[in-house]
């Protein structure tokens, strides 16, 4: 056996086992892809479970506030802006009909 017959076996086997690597590390490779997908639908899936609840929650006492905002607006500060103006109306015609003027300036 020469010395090249041996370069030829060692680069045959060299070729042999470089194909087997890719192979294998392109099995490992789809492997971890599809591991990290399931760890993420998994993780996904946890987040959602706890969250979802909450934001209804949230969503919901928004509602209630928006609500009781405008029960006040309706019920307290639109009859106290028409008695306001009412007053100032009655005061700036008595001082047009009167003459008088407004001493606070």
């Amino acid at each position: 056996m020469t010395l090249a017959d041996i370069r030829d076996i060692v680069v045959i086997v060299y070729g042999v086992m470089g194909v087997l690597l890719i192979f294998a590390l392109t099995i490992a490779a789809f492997g971890l892809w599809f591991a990290v997908r399931a760890l993420s639908r998994a993780l996904q899936s946890l987040l959602d479970d706890p969250v979802r609840p909450t934001l209804e929650d949230v969503r919901q006492t928004v509602q209630n506030v928006r609500g009781s905002t405008e029960f006040m607006v309706d019920t307290a500060v639109h009859p106290l802006i028409r008695v306001v103006s009412l007053g100032r109306g009655i005061r700036r015609g008595v001082a047009s009909v009167t003459g008088i003027r407004n001493g606070r300036k």
